[in-house]
C-alpha cells in the first residue's frame, strides 16, 4: 500500500487515471474514421486503413497526443469532432471521492498530463478537474513527452518537487518507467484505465483498479 506519510507531492494523469480512457478509445478508433469517412467521401475501411497506421507510428512520442499534429495531418477540425461525443466524458469509479479525499490533506496536487490543451479545454466543463488541482502541466509546454527524460528534468526545474515524497499515479507503464527513472520516490498504476476493456497488466508497480481504491 502506498506510504501518504511520506508523499507530499501528488502528480495524477488524466486520461484513463482521473477520466475513463473509453472516451479517447471510442474516439481514435471509431469516431475519426467514421467522421473522416463521412467528411472525405471515403468507405470507413479506407478511413481506417489511412487513420490507424499513422497513429501507431506516432505513439509514445508527443506528436501522438498533440492535437494541432493531427488536425494537419488529417486535415480535420479534431477538437469540433470531440466535441460531438463530450457526452462520453465521465470519471472514473471512485475518482471525486480521491479527489475529495486527497484536497483534504496538504499534499500539493498536480495534474501532469501528455494530453493537448485543446483535450482538456473539451473535457474540463464536465470534469471540472480545477477544482481539487494546485496546477497543471502539459508535456506540451516542455517539448517532450512524459516518455522521455527531458520532460522529467523540465518539470522538476519548474516545480523544484521532492521526488522522494512525490507520487506518480498514471496508467501508461512507460510513463511510471520513466517517472521512476527520473527519481520519482512513489508510483501507482492503474489496472482499469478504460472501463469498456479488461484490467491491464502492470508489471512489478504496485496499482488499483481505481483511486477509489486507494483512500487509505
Amino acid at each position: 500500500m502506498l506510504d501518504w506519510q511520506n508523499i507530499d507531492t501528488v502528480m495524477l494523469d488524466m486520461d484513463g487515471t482521473l477520466l475513463d480512457l473509453h472516451f479517447d478509445t471510442y474516439y481514435w478508433l471509431q469516431h475519426l474514421p467514421q467522421r473522416y469517412a463521412d467528411i472525405k467521401g471515403v468507405s470507413l475501411e479506407q478511413a481506417k486503413g489511412e487513420i490507424y497506421p499513422k497513429l501507431k507510428a506516432q505513439r509514445g512520442q508527443l506528436n501522438w497526443y498533440c492535437l494541432d499534429y493531427w488536425q494537419r495531418e488529417f486535415d480535420l477540425d479534431i477538437i469540433a469532432l470531440k466535441k460531438e461525443i463530450d457526452h462520453k466524458v465521465q470519471f472514473l469509479p471512485g475518482t471525486e471521492n480521491f479527489l475529495n479525499w486527497l484536497a483534504s490533506t496538504d499534499k500539493q496536487i498536480f495534474l501532469v498530463t501528455n494530453a493537448h490543451a485543446g483535450s482538456l479545454a473539451v473535457k474540463q466543463p464536465h470534469a471540472r478537474l480545477d477544482r481539487w488541482l494546485h496546477g497543471i502541466y502539459h508535456s506540451h509546454d516542455y517539448g517532450y513527452a512524459k516518455e522521455q527524460q527531458e520532460f522529467w528534468q523540465a518539470l522538476q526545474a519548474d516545480i523544484g518537487y521532492d521526488r522522494e515524497r512525490t507520487l506518480m499515479v498514471d496508467d501508461n507503464l512507460q510513463v511510471l518507467a520513466a517517472a521512476e527513472e527520473s527519481g520519482v520516490g512513489h508510483l501507482l498504476a492503474i489496472s482499469e484505465p478504460d472501463s469498456q476493456k479488461p484490467a491491464q497488466h502492470t508489471g512489478d508497480f504496485e496499482n488499483v483498479a481505481n483511486l477509489g481504491l486507494a483512500i487509505p
